[in-house]
């Protein structure tokens, strides 16, 4: 019989719990928050706990690490409620056994349970072969062919995928948590395809590349390197690699690979970006009124005015009215595309595409821009620059906002004003994109806020979304965005892009000094 401890502040919640779990035969005890939960736990010594992630005092994120201070192996399940996936995803990263939302069914609660007594059960089994090894080893016959046949069973149940490849790329292990994975058999993946297949192209030659490479724990090892698998069915499954070279007598035999799949991870950090972007949205509605509210003023007072002009005949002030309507128009126009762009939930479609020609296109549509506020606008593309798998059109309209800015960036009463859009591959096979200008530059305060939504310093003359617009696609390409800028010497934007494209959804990803 497993003893289960239940920890929630809600007296209901905890005591309905307490009685369906001991209908099903465990033995349980409670806690009504986390001071009391943690006293109970050392009394009881339970092998599972239930325990809600929100609770005033101690909250179960500082609940869990204590539990396993006390006792690594406890199985810790969180309860969360609505809006409360990032706490979910601290949890999970803490070693939580798994996460249940509020209201709890039967059918989660079962899941859960099960997943937390087959890691309970392994780990069981795994203490007791150690504690029975010394017996073992009395029939040296009997103890190689239970030895093989447990961790036969170890790797083949594992929830991790493991590979192992030889030299020539033929894959010799492949176990039900890899075929979890790719949704081949072990059959075919031993006789019927070699480990390229496993990734998309080029990846497994990267990846062979990085382990004998020192960035990610070698040479010879690889520890969490976040790439991605490709399914049978031609899928893409974000997934967390460590690999190691196998030896024998000091030659090189073999590749063994682990594989984590983070296809409920990223959905939940998804999640958790798009709910952070609709927040930043809801918070921002009353300006967004206020924005309306202007363009509004603005295509009434020129309605006003063509109405006054009609009743006098006076066609020049028809014309002045009819161009103030037409630019609110404009205005509101551009307004709403920006608000539906930044808040589109949709991914990017992915093809081959040359930075150079979306910088060359981008050029040339605004040269007729920067020739009238005197901006000249140079182009320093590297030659040899290969393909990135991107979203062209997406990547035209980051660049565009970019060269966009840095032309408006330049005062009209300064003379002569330069922008230059320069491409390069860097050190780490990333392709680099600056946009520099020689314009007014940004003062340190302003920096920290030039991508959040609705943010603008061109007062009327933009709708604050163009560099919020701008970040979302460069992170949902795996790439990122920094800004450099000095008072009156001007500004750089500069981006960076994987070649491969993006491994997955991203999150927050890192700025580069």
């Amino acid at each position: 019989m497993h003893k289960i401890l239940v920890i929630d502040d809600e007296e209901s919640t905890r005591e309905l719990l307490k009685l369906t779990l001991e209908s099903d035969g465990y033995e349980v005890c409670a806690g009504e928050d986390g001071c009391s939960g943690i006293n109970e736990f050392e009394r009881f010594q339970p092998e599972i706990v239930l325990t809600d992630i929100k609770m005033p005092g101690m909250d179960g994120i500082e609940v869990l690490r204590r539990l396993k201070q006390l006792n690594p192996d406890v199985e810790v399940i969180v309860i969360t409620g609505h809006g409360e996936m990032e706490l979910a995803i601290k949890a999970l990263q803490l070693e939580a056994s798994d996460f249940i939302n509020k209201p709890i069914s039967d059918q989660a609660l079962t899941v859960a349970l099960r997943r937390a007594k087959e890691k309970i059960w392994m780990r069981n089994r795994l203490k007791d072969y150690t504690t029975n090894l010394e017996c073992m080893l009395k029939d040296a016959i009997e103890e190689v062919k239970k030895r093989h046949d447990f961790e036969h069973q170890l790797l083949h149940t594992s929830m991790d995928g493991i590979i192992a490849n030889d030299l020539n790329g033929n894959i010799i292990i492949f176990n039900e948590g890899a075929s979890r994975i790719y949704g081949y058999s072990r059959e075919e993946a031993l006789c019927t395809i070699d480990v390229t297949r496993l990734y998309p192209e080029g990846e497994a030659r990267a990846i062979k590349k990085k382990i004998y490479g020192r960035d990610y724990g070698g040479p010879g090892r690889l520890i969490n390197y976040e790439t991605r698998a490709l399914t049978r069915e031609g899928r893409l499954v974000p997934i967390l690699l460590s690999a190691t070279l196998v030896y024998e007598d000091d030659r090189e035999i073999a590749t063994v690979g682990y594989f984590k799949d983070l296809t409920q991870i990223k959905q939940l950090q998804q999640e958790l970006v798009q709910r952070t972007r609709m927040a930043a949205i809801g918070q921002a509605m009353a300006e967004i009124a206020h924005g309306v509210k202007n363009i509004l003023y603005g295509m009434k007072l020129g309605a006003f005015m063509v109405n006054k002009a009609l009743g006098r005949g006076d066609l020049e002030g028809i014309s002045r009215g009819w161009q103030l309507v037409q630019k609110n128009m404009e205005r509101i126009s551009h307004f709403s595309l920006d608000m539906l762009s930044y808040a589109r939930r949709g991914g990017i479609n992915l093809a081959r595409v040359s930075i150079n020609e979306v910088a060359k296109e981008v050029c040339e549509a605004l040269a007729g821009r920067a020739a009238s506020r005197r901006v000249c606008v140079d182009k320093d593309l590297t030659s040899d620059l290969p393909e990135i798998m991107g979203d062209g059109e997406a990547l035209h309209t980051c660049l565009m906002n970019l060269v966009t800015n840095a032309i408006e960036a330049v005062p009209e009463n300064r003379g002569e004003g330069r922008v230059l859009v320069r491409t390069r591959r860097t050190a780490d096979d990333r392709i680099c994109v600056e946009v520099i200008d020689n314009g007014k530059g940004i003062s340190p305060e302003l920096q920290k806020e030039v991508f959040k939504p609705l943010f603008s310093t061109k007062r009327a003359r933009g709708t604050g979304l163009g560099l919020s617009i701008t970040e979302k696609i460069i992170h949902e390409h795996g790439g990122f965005i920094d800004l450099r800028s000095s008072l009156n010497e001007g500004s750089a934007f500069v981006v960076q892009l994987p070649i491969s494209g993006p491994k997955g959804d991203s999150q927050e990803l890192p700025r580069f000094e």
